[in-house]
């Protein structure tokens, strides 16, 4: 099988010219259609629905990531891509839910038949990288609140994988507490899209005095 599968992947490669590279392209646009493109600066997969502004019919929604506001749902970077709907021409609004209770919502957002259409998501990433003592373990669970710790927003789980949360662009603060060590940190962050931020805490850490803006590493 796997010398049948060599040859046909020769066979493709050495049509050449546009006829190869066909083959990597996305599908046509189904005809009395336009195609809808979520950028959402690198993030290939996110939960959300499509509403029809002149119906207020909802008429799209892909979820394919864990539910949100849960611990287990985080972002890799290794998923593929599912930020592409075919929609007819229209005026749509467009619900992104994130990581935590708050969404992200695209109002007014243009179809035009058989045209490429693209919206921008203004989502971002962080990452909490913890390190702790060996009673403490690797793992630890932590709060993501709003910039004034008057709402919890969420909450994540530290790990040794690579688990990137998405949020609105914004200001948050993360907190990490133990009280069985006595344990408690408190760190800001700053998410913009487009970015990646990383969150470094270390048992070392103990009530740490909070600059006045955000930290970003």
């Amino acid at each position: 099988m796997m010398v049948l599968a060599g040859a046909w992947l020769s066979a493709c490669a050495s049509t050449g010219g546009s006829g190869g590279a066909s083959a990597y392209l996305p599908p046509p646009i189904p005809e009395g259609k336009g195609r809808l493109n979520l950028q959402a600066a690198g993030i290939n997969q996110l939960n959300f629905y499509v509403v029809d502004d002149a119906t207020g019919d909802e008429v799209y929604e892909d979820m394919p990531r864990m539910s949100s506001h849960s611990p287990s749902g985080y972002d890799s970077g290794a998923e593929t891509n599912r930020l592409t709907v075919d929609l007819p021409p229209g005026s749509y609004t467009v619900v992104v839910n994130t990581d935590i209770e708050d969404d992200v919502v695209i109002e007014d957002v243009k179809v035009l038949m058989g045209q490429e259409n693209y919206a921008n998501v203004r989502v971002g990433r962080f990452q909490v990288q913890f390190q702790g003592s060996s009673t403490m373990g690797s793992q630890m669970p932590f709060l993501i609140w709003d910039w004034n710790m008057s709402t919890i927003l969420g909450r994540g789980m530290t790990s040794s994988e690579i688990r990137r949360f998405i949020v609105p662009e914004g200001r948050y603060k993360i907190r990490i507490e133990n009280s069985s060590s006595g344990f408690d940190v408190i760190k800001p962050v700053e998410v913009n899209y487009g970015r990646i931020t990383q969150v470094f805490i270390t048992t070392q850490t103990q009530e740490e005095t909070e600059p006045d803006q955000p930290q970003q590493d």
